[in-house]
């Protein structure tokens, strides 16, 4: 019997509920002519992870077998969300069958066959079901993924190279955010993919006539479709950078593109509501507005400064930071401290870090600030945040400019 989606949506219509479930999609295949396989997760207040495993059966009814007890209102949720992955992936025509991805998974050499852009993604979702999310999955996986990819190069199946790309993105490309009582921990699966696809974006780079000249609408939907996640994108900036601004011919075309769909940051506007970072960074310097670059680069700190400062893990924030700083200079810390006095800046990147020529400027500023927030502790609004700024300030020039203090 083929896939019924009129079923499932109908399921989902007359089971529709405005409860936000605690439990996220982690991962899931289909093991079964109407049976989906899924693994949904939850991090305690401790960041300590609870699994749960659910088999979904869908012919007539829908039906689902919970690995462990939940209340009524949490298993709806996660069977509506599973439902709605299926519906997902049963829209793209498939060629693997779902019988054979163990044993695509398991040969030594994976066996010769016709792939579409769906099947890899479908073979992702089977090794993360069973093996996690982890650093060796992969590893693995891309031992499959990156050979197919350079055969549809290969064979000029560039409309399809990008398709399977966009997929890609869209299935690996989600941030979790969970809260404990005084942190956060944003949980994330693109950290382990970043080095396979800087990768494929130099592959992409260095054939770019080519999928523009083909595949144009694909391409500018893999480049808009990372502007909008920002915080991965930055992280591969070096690479994303040359692929868009490497062809003028090509670049014109993204600006078209985009200038209809996100925000450019604007230094004249004092709010700056839905800016996109990535494309604003990309189109002013493509256009040589250093001013308005520059804005965009203290934006993107703020944002890296926020996630440090409420992250329990921010690794990969500190090393979009760091790299920053090696091409933009410790200087626009400086600017961006007598713009905003957030003394906080220095404990994201700690004063004793900064080139010796900028502690002087450092802690003539931060003489300033105290004078600033002191003038302030009169407002009662601001008195207790004008308190802290100047608590930290003391024991900045305390550490790291002792002799001068005492």
């Amino acid at each position: 019997m083929p896939f019924n989606k009129k079923i499932l949506e109908q399921y989902l219509q007359e089971h529709k509920s405005s409860y936000n479930g605690k439990y996220k999609y982690m991962s899931g295949y289909r093991s079964g002519e109407h049976d989906f396989k899924c693994h949904y997760y939850m991090l305690d207040v401790n960041f300590r992870r609870i699994d749960i495993f659910v088999d979904l059966s869908y012919t007539d009814t829908i039906s689902a077998t919970f690995s462990e007890n939940l209340n009524e209102q949490e298993k709806q949720h996660i069977i509506n969300d599973a439902l709605r992955h299926v519906i997902h992936n049963e829209s793209y025509p498939r060629l693997l069958h779902y019988s054979l991805y163990e044993s695509y998974v398991n040969a030594s050499v994976p066996f010769d066959t016709h792939m579409s852009p769906i099947d890899y993604i479908n073979v992702l979702e089977y090794m993360k079901y069973h093996h996690g999310i982890n650093a060796k999955t992969i590893d693995e996986f891309y031992k499959i993924f990156v050979p197919a990819m350079k055969h549809l190069r290969e064979r000029k199946r560039y409309d399809a190279y990008l398709e399977t790309l966009i997929l890609l993105f869209q299935n690996i490309l989600y941030e979790n955010e969970w809260d404990s009582n005084s942190t956060k921990y944003l949980d994330t699966e693109y950290q382990y993919h970043l080095y396979y696809i800087r990768e494929i974006i130099r592959v992409v780079c260095d054939h770019l006539e080519d999928y523009f000249s083909t595949a144009k609408e694909r391409l500018l939907e893999v480049i808009e479709l990372l502007c909008k996640w920002e915080r991965f994108t930055f992280a591969i900036m070096t690479d994303f950078g040359a692929l868009t601004l490497s062809n003028v011919h090509v670049m014109n075309a993204i600006i078209a593109h985009l200038r209809e769909k996100l925000v450019l940051y604007d230094k004249e506007d004092d709010r700056n509501t839905n800016v996109n970072l990535v494309f604003s960074y990309l189109y002013y310097i493509y256009i040589n507005d250093y001013d308005n670059y520059y804005g965009v680069v203290k934006c993107v700190f703020r944002r890296i400064m926020n996630n440090m400062l409420s992250l329990a893990d921010s690794d990969l924030d500190l090393a979009l930071g760091n790299s920053l700083l090696q091409s933009d200079g410790y200087g626009v810390l400086i600017d961006l401290f007598n713009t905003d006095y957030n003394t906080f800046i220095f404990t994201c990147f700690p004063i004793k870090s900064f080139p010796s020529e900028y502690r002087p400027q450092i802690r003539k500023d931060l003489v300033a600030a105290i004078r600033f927030f002191a003038g302030r502790m009169e407002n009662e609004k601001y008195r207790q945040s004008s308190f802290e700024q100047i608590v930290n300030i003391n024991r900045l020039l305390l550490d790291n400019f002792g002799d001068w203090y005492n």
